[in-house]
């Protein structure tokens, strides 16, 4: 059985190739940055980066999951892997790529968020949050509806000191969920 050590050490190198591809992606070496992207993901997963795009975001996350515990970790670097070069390929002039990557983004931060127990980081609602606001949330796909319906009833459950710290009302949340809800089969 691989050790949690063996997993800390692939998302420390991962996080290490990231932060290099966002070097390059900062002097617009965009291409380079991509590559390094591929780099990034090969190293937090173990496969080519070609046939990880491939697969959809359930396999993916699938895979990210041991004895029904999904790791969180490594779903956080994809997530952000992929947020990062949805920005690339949107400066690119490839908005359909920019906006594939970026809506598996968000349902991997939302998975991510749902593992975790206790109250979310501010930082990670903020970029949820900030995903979100680029897409009709009733058009998502089914998966990641309900994924964002759960990660809304779970903002729903804490107190209004956190949600005014992540500047977010009570009373969107639930009329954004009460839209969800009306458009997810049951």
């Amino acid at each position: 059985m691989l050790s949690e050590d063996y997993f800390m050490r692939m998302i420390n190198q991962a996080l290490a190739v990231f932060m290099t591809a966002l070097g390059f992606k900062r002097a617009g070496q965009f291409n380079q940055a991509l590559q390094t992207f591929d780099q990034a993901i090969e190293g937090l997963l173990g496969l080519d980066a070609n046939l990880v795009k491939q697969l959809d975001d359930s396999t993916l996350l699938g895979m990210l999951t041991f004895q029904e515990q999904l790791d969180a970790d490594r779903v956080l670097v994809l997530a952000e892997i992929y947020r990062e070069e949805a920005d690339v390929y949107a400066m690119q002039g490839q908005p359909d790529i920019s906006q594939f990557m970026l809506l598996s983004s968000l349902r991997f931060y939302l998975e991510a968020t749902l593992a975790v127990d206790g109250e979310p980081g501010p930082e990670l609602i903020n970029k949820i949050e900030a995903l979100r606001a680029k897409f009709n949330t009733q058009a998502l796909p089914v998966e990641t509806r309900l994924a964002l319906m759960d990660h809304l009833e779970r903002l729903l459950g804490l107190g209004d000191s956190f949600l005014v710290a992540v500047r977010l009302t009570r009373a969107d949340l639930k009329a954004d969920f009460t839209a969800l809800e009306s458009c997810v089969p049951n």
